[in-house]
């Protein structure tokens, strides 16, 4: 897994390329989270176009984040979700807890208005 991030309006967005399936990109992820959290930045939007599959453990590591992003006053939202990847998403009904926005521009606009 690859990671690319820019910052946008305050919002930390980080792209992710490849695989979200446990073992090494979980902890890359988790501890991004983490940096964050410590750089005073806990808003984050996670843009999902370039992954190509994502498991149980990449579901845990979202979920897990969302916990401690939100224990620290921030929030985890995902953009560009694809339907490979969005469908495990909805089956075990995270997107319930997890707000998905179809483009950029909304998601962070979401954080401005309070969503």
């Amino acid at each position: 897994m690859e990671m690319h991030e820019e910052i946008k309006d305050d919002v930390l967005v980080l792209k992710i390329h490849g695989e979200l399936m446990g073992g090494e990109e979980i902890a890359q992820l988790q501890n991004r989270f983490m940096v964050a959290i410590e750089e005073g930045c806990p808003q984050i939007i996670v843009d999902m176009a370039d992954v190509k599959w994502m498991n149980s453990s990449g579901l845990g590591s979202l979920m897990a984040g969302l916990t401690t992003l939100r224990g620290s006053g921030g929030d985890l939202k995902l953009v560009h979700v694809p339907d490979r990847v969005r469908r495990p998403i909805e089956i075990t009904k995270l997107d319930q807890v997890i707000k998905i926005y179809e483009n950029l521009d909304a998601a962070v606009a979401s954080f401005a208005e309070g969503e």
